[in-house]
C-alpha cells in the first residue's frame, strides 16, 4: 500500500497551480484547504489521515433560525443519495458534511471525486436549505434590495 499522504499532499500541490483550491495550512496528517464552490464561493475542508481512514470534513451552514425539523429533513434526505459525504449536525446544531476513505483507497483520483461530489452536495443543497432555515432572513434581504437566492450570487458572474 502506498502512502496515503504522498498521495494528498501530490494532489494538493497540483490543485493548487492549477488554482483549483487552496492550501489554507497543513501538518503531518492534516490538510485545511478551500474548495471553489458557486453557492458559497468556496467550502472550507479538513483533512485528516488517521491509523485506518482519511476523515474529511466540511462545515456547510450554521443552524437553521426557524423550520428546524424541515431544514434538518432536508439534509438526512441528501444523505440517501450515495457517495461518501453524509450531513451532520454539531453540538450548536450547525450543518457539516463528514466522508471517511479507507486510506487503501486514497489515490489522487479518489480525492478529486471526493472533493467534487462535496462541492456537488454543497451547491444542490444550499439554496433548498436557505430557503427553509432562513425564510424570513432572506425575504428581509430582499425588501432591503439584496439579492436573495433568485439570482446568482456575485462571485458566480
Amino acid at each position: 500500500m502506498s502512502d496515503p499522504r504522498q498521495a494528498i499532499e501530490r494532489y494538493v500541490t497540483e490543485a493548487v497551480d492549477q488554482e483549483h483550491l487552496t492550501l489554507v495550512g497543513a501538518a503531518e496528517r492534516d490538510w485545511d484547504l478551500l474548495v471553489p464552490s458557486y453557492w458559497k464561493e468556496s467550502v472550507a475542508v479538513s483533512l485528516h489521515v488517521g491509523d485506518r481512514t482519511l476523515k474529511a470534513e466540511a462545515f456547510f451552514m450554521r443552524a437553521p433560525e426557524e423550520n428546524a425539523a424541515e431544514a434538518y429533513r432536508l439534509l438526512l434526505q441528501r444523505n440517501e443519495r450515495g457517495g461518501p459525504w453524509r450531513f451532520c449536525a454539531n453540538e450548536a446544531g450547525d450543518a457539516t458534511l463528514v466522508a471517511l476513505v479507507p486510506l487503501d483507497a486514497v489515490t489522487e483520483d479518489e480525492l478529486d471525486r471526493l472533493l467534487g461530489t462535496l462541492v456537488t452536495m454543497t451547491d444542490e443543497t444550499y439554496k433548498p436549505y436557505m430557503e427553509l432555515a432562513f425564510q424570513r432572513g432572506l425575504e428581509d434581504q430582499v425588501r432591503r434590495g439584496g439579492p436573495g437566492l433568485d439570482q446568482p450570487p456575485p462571485w458566480a458572474k
